[in-house]
């Protein structure tokens, strides 16, 4: 079959032709090599398995031909789902993904035929991109995580554990493809899929083991999550945030109107699968795959394993609630992401990842105020804190204190709802003001569950009324 590639290049072939001629192309890539070469870099080998063989390669270790055909192979599958925009592969004549930085270290999990050397599936261990010696995921100056790079930075990072690891301890899953022209041979076809997913588990559990602590993804409630689920393994998994790629990008179509949320799990709880892999690996010697099909039903009975990577108290509920991520569309998400990301420049609130911006941004309550307004009246109950969007307020505490004039990037508020004491200062409008009101309600819920954020606002508000108690 060879590596003879895609569709021709010619301008007479319509976007279809051109498209149908890329995937089916890529689904009769072959690599014989595969399978008899020696490998010595490899970190996991199957040759046979059932009519599959399995084969794990640091990309350092693969020639040029052998990653430009997997790159091919992976890019058919995922034009074949309609993960890729087929107008932007047309317009510019792709026929795989644009080139990135490379990545020596990110290993290669690829099954294959043996009799002919036909690819049959594909997964990635990703390294990170390179950063500088004890970089963390806490960072905000750092390469993203390539998830990371739709869902924004800190998307994992109110999990316990994971953000304080070294960020080249981390491995990412990812170009998770299987063949989808596979015809009559699609069984083996389920089967490639659960050996590129043993051979992950097996890597991170055997030679991986000392340099890995642990491994991230993201998933759409389908094909990866019900693999982790059928291995037993233990995950923690986000539901909030809104992924999006710029306009125009190729790979728009995969989040579309879709719902995928990001994943961790630790490689020292991958032991609690040990026992598991052993049975899927006698469902794998087994011709057929109705001892898989079997293990499958056990699984959707059976309870995930709890993550160490949760604490008592689970996610905070900023960082895993869920948005109506199938009813926006890409170009919404962007806009929701934009005005989420202008949360950060009130300070209090810098420390917060996308997600979460997006999240909170989504909670408050828009309020104008006219010139003169007086916006907050000294003595009340405080029911709210207010950030101003724009426009100026003035902070009248009364008496003998001096007026405080407040703009953009500031908040007022504070005192009365942390303290539990009335308003210590009428808030008038010097100019028309645009507010973002959080409530006391909203900030118990999605807030005092975020330390940093919690703490600086407690700081502001005992800062401010100590002023204002020496003023006195």
């Amino acid at each position: 079959m060879g590596r003879q590639g895609a569709a021709g290049a010619g301008g007479d072939v319509t976007r279809d032709e051109y498209v149908e001629g890329l995937i089916e192309a890529g689904s009769r890539l072959s690599l014989p090599e595969l399978g008899t070469g020696s490998w010595p870099e490899a970190i996991y080998r199957i040759r046979d398995r059932q009519g599959v063989g399995v084969v794990a390669l640091p990309t350092r270790a693969l020639p040029e031909e052998l990653n430009d055909a997997l790159q091919r192979f992976r890019f058919a599958q995922y034009l074949a789902v309609g993960f890729i925009d087929p107008d932007v592969v047309y317009r510019d004549r792709l026929e795989r993904e644009p080139a990135g930085d490379p990545e020596p270290h990110t290993v290669n999990i690829v099954a294959f035929a043996p009799a002919d050397g036909r690819l049959l599936a594909t997964l990635a261990l990703r390294q990170p991109a390179a950063a500088p010696p004890g970089t963390t995921l806490r960072d905000r100056e750092r390469p993203l995580l390539p998830l990371e790079e739709h869902f924004g930075w800190g998307a994992l990072n109110r999990l316990r554990i994971l953000p304080d690891l070294p960020l080249d301890r981390i491995r990412e899953l990812g170009r998770f493809v299987k063949n989808q022209r596979l015809g009559a041979l699609a069984e083996l076809g389920v089967r490639a899929a659960v050996e590129v997913s043993l051979a992950a588990l097996r890597a991170f559990t055997g030679p991986l083991r000392l340099d890995v602590e642990a491994f991230v993804g993201e998933f759409e409630d389908s094909v990866a999550r019900r693999n982790l689920e059928f291995f037993h393994v233990p995950f923690a998994v986000l539901r909030g945030g809104l992924p999006a790629f710029g306009a125009g990008h190729f790979l728009s179509p995969a989040l579309d109107r879709r719902a995928r949320y990001p994943f961790a799990g630790l490689v020292s709880d991958l032991t609690a699968a040990g026992g598991r892999a052993a049975a899927v690996e006698a469902a794998l010697a087994a011709p057929g795959i109705r001892a898989l099909a079997e293990l499958a039903s056990e699984a959707r009975r059976e309870p995930r394993p709890r993550s160490s990577l949760l604490g008592p108290d689970g996610i905070p509920e900023l960082a895993d609630t869920a948005l109506p991520q199938r009813r926006l569309s890409l170009g919404k998400r962007r806009r929701a992401r934009a005005r989420g990301d202008r949360l950060r420049s009130f300070p209090p609130l810098a420390s917060l990842s996308d997600t979460e911006s997006v999240t909170l941004r989504d909670v408050l309550v828009e309020v104008r105020a006219r010139r003169g307004d007086t916006v907050l009246t000294r003595g009340e109950s405080s029911d709210a804190i207010y950030f101003i969007a724009a426009g100026e307020a003035e902070v009248q505490p009364g008496g003998p204190q001096p007026a405080l004039t407040l703009g953009p990037g500031d908040c007022f508020g504070e005192i009365g709802l942390l303290t539990g004491g009335g308003r210590t200062a009428d808030v008038v409008a010097r100019t028309a003001l645009e507010l973002l009101c959080l409530s006391e309600a909203a900030y118990r819920r999605y807030l005092s569950g975020i330390p940093e954020v919690d703490h600086a606002l407690r700081r502001m508000a005992l800062t401010r009324a100590a002023t204002q108690l020496e003023a006195i």
